[in-house]
């Protein structure tokens, strides 16, 4: 008996379909995250499709805003490229990471690769809570999440911080 057209294209489809399946198994099992945990409840990364599991606030620094909503989700777009934010932007960033800390919720700081403007930022957060210095900082960052790499002009910025930082 000869298969017909019609069964051999049904039996390539669902081979096909399968493969897709096992394929999609594969990747979700491997998949690495784009964030990483850089202390208990603060997490710096890039887009994600959602935030990390318990994430209460995020603050996006992408020039495009997330397709997802936490309960507090603030949207502070900036330019990976000098120049830099002001050092009154950068407060108001570590402000509300500390804030939201201090209320107990998880939060998610984000760029768009999770390399630069993020890591400034939560670099910025840990020198002004532990009183470090900027390198004393990054290093602990790179720790967690090897690839982080602020720019130049966000890595004089830090510089900066890192004097208003330690009058306090």
């Amino acid at each position: 008996m000869r298969p017909t057209r019609r069964s051999v294209l049904f039996v390539l489809l669902l081979l096909s379909l399968g493969a897709w399946v096992g394929l999609y198994a594969w990747e979700r099992a491997h998949r690495e995250d784009n964030y990483a945990e850089i202390e208990d409840g603060l997490y710096v990364g890039g887009s994600v499709a959602e935030p990390p599991v318990g994430t209460r606030a995020v603050l996006n620094l992408c020039e495009v805003d997330d397709p997802y909503r936490c309960p507090i989700h603030v949207w502070e777009p900036i330019r990976d490229a000098a120049p830099a934010p002001d050092l009154a932007w950068l407060k108001r960033q570590v402000d509300f990471i500390a804030d939201q800390r201090a209320n107990g919720a998880a939060v998610y700081v984000h760029c768009l690769n999770g390399v630069s403007r993020s890591v400034t930022v939560v670099t910025a957060y840990l020198m002004f809570e532990r009183h470090w210095t900027r390198d004393e900082a990054l290093a602990f960052v790179r720790t967690r999440r090897p690839i982080a790499r602020p720019n130049r002009a966000f890595l004089d910025r830090l510089a900066e911080w890192e004097q208003v930082a330690n009058k306090r």
